[in-house]
């Protein structure tokens, strides 16, 4: 069947992710083919040291696909099919306060987890609604594929402002990443590998990992291995050290709760202390992936620049990110049911029954042209609903606290978080995030 070219808007194209993800729409130009991809920032000046890398890239590979930058939000989203959403409100500078911050008080600092991912959900939720505003006044019938972090918070807002808009969809890379590296400890294609997940975003287990070929189960390989084997990406020699602790972790969460297999994330709220204590406050993440990643990406994006051709410049290629972006793009597009792990909101509690029906739940589904089914996960065990019922009712008042400008809200919130707990470091570190944040968020 021809697949007719699409337009895509990438929003939030300033990201140094964004090379890679040209990448793998080069990739995957026959299967997702392109008309127009506009690239949208409302830093033109975070596109602006990009877009000769992209230029020369789309020329050499789609020489077709009409190509715009622009910093108009009037212009990015005329005519377009999709949006790929991977905006960072405040930047880099933001996220270096909110891993600091916590650490002052011996709390966790990370950006989605914890104080940090609380003070970057409220920066995010006011112009993630904006967005969507904006897409439907252009583009009313186009998909707005969210990766933005916090997804938990930015998807639980969303489905409340805009509860019968079934063509957003709010998508996480971590479990794509997770399944990429279980293939290939089992040695298997990942895409033979459909999961069976069930939880909040950035707060799930895996329980099923089965193979589509045979209808094997491959969890209980899979943990066997674990107890012998240190849990590793499948790329552990191009991570971070922060990473491959992260990773090792999962091996530690399992010594005590071996049922399931957990999302990394889990272990800043079953290990904060630890993981508190052993951060350096100097030196966070923001600074390793601005040391890292980020002058990788932007010093091949300079060579290209400087030198006017892509001579001895890599393909970047978003193994992850960008390459689950295309294929959720694709499967929805082409109406192919591609199973995910996808979010979506627990309505009449069809998809997880013992927990509540507005909360924004994680588990496995499917991406077709009508959008995202959830397949029904059925009751869980009273420990992981405890641990879930607290997050959600977390997420649920931050949520609150930002549309409301609720400083009450904010409090409770942040004492209900398993990474802070106690009312009095709640208070000081909301007090501290709400000084940094005042020219994006206020509460009375």
């Amino acid at each position: 069947m021809e697949r007719r070219p699409l337009t895509v808007t990438i929003v939030g194209a300033g990201s140094t992710r964004t090379p890679a993800l040209i990448g793998s729409l080069v990739n995957y130009r026959e299967r997702f083919p392109l008309k127009k991809l506009i690239l949208f920032d409302i830093d033109k000046s975070r596109i602006d040291v990009q877009e000769d890398y992209i230029r020369l890239t789309m020329q050499k590979y789609c020489p077709d696909v009409e190509l715009i930058f622009t910093d108009d939000e009037d212009k990015a989203y005329i005519g377009m099919d999709y949006a790929f959403v991977q905006m960072r409100v405040g930047g880099f500078e933001m996220r270096s306060h909110d891993e600091k911050i916590p650490l002052k008080y011996g709390l966790v600092g990370q950006e989605t987890c914890g104080p940090g991912g609380f003070a970057y959900g409220m920066r995010s939720i006011k112009p993630m609604i904006h967005m969507v505003n904006k897409i439907r006044e252009f583009a009313p019938d186009a998909w707005i594929l969210n990766y933005t972090n916090p997804a938990a918070i930015v998807g639980l807002a969303l489905s409340k402002v805009f509860p019968h808009d079934d063509k957003i969809l709010n998508m996480c890379d971590q479990p794509y990443s997770m399944i990429k590296s279980f293939a290939k400890i089992l040695e298997v294609d990942m895409y033979d590998i459909e999961p069976r997940y069930f939880g909040l975003n950035h707060f799930g287990w895996f329980t099923k990992l089965y193979n589509s070929k045979t209808g094997e189960d491959l969890l209980p390989k899979l943990k066997n291995y674990l107890l012998d084997h240190e849990f590793k990406p499948f790329n552990a020699e191009q991570r971070d050290q922060s990473w491959l602790d992260t990773y090792k972790n999962v091996n530690r969460m399992m010594e005590f709760f071996p049922e399931y297999l957990p999302n990394t994330y889990l272990q800043y709220y079953f290990f904060a202390d630890d993981i508190a204590k052993a951060s350096n406050p100097e030196f966070t993440r923001a600074e390793e992936a601005k040391r890292g990643r980020e002058k990788q990406v932007l010093d091949i994006c300079k060579q290209a620049r400087e030198q006017g051709s892509l001579e001895g410049v890599p393909l970047l290629i978003g193994e992850v990110h960008g390459n689950m972006m295309v294929e959720v793009a694709e499967s929805i597009a082409f109406d192919l049911k591609k199973v995910f792990v996808i979010m979506g909101v627990n309505k009449g509690r069809d998809i997880i029954p013992n927990m509540p029906e507005d909360a924004f739940v994680e588990v496995a589904g499917e991406l077709s042209k009508d959008g995202a089914k959830l397949y029904p996960y059925g009751e869980i065990k009273t420990f992981y609903k405890g641990l879930m019922e607290n997050q959600h009712a977390y997420e649920k008042l931050t949520v609150e606290a930002c549309l409301e400008s609720n400083y009450q809200k904010a409090l409770e919130a942040l004492t209900l978080n398993r990474a802070v707990t106690k009312p009095e470091k709640a208070r000081a570190v909301l007090d501290d995030l709400m000084e940094v944040n005042k020219d994006y968020w206020n509460l009375k």
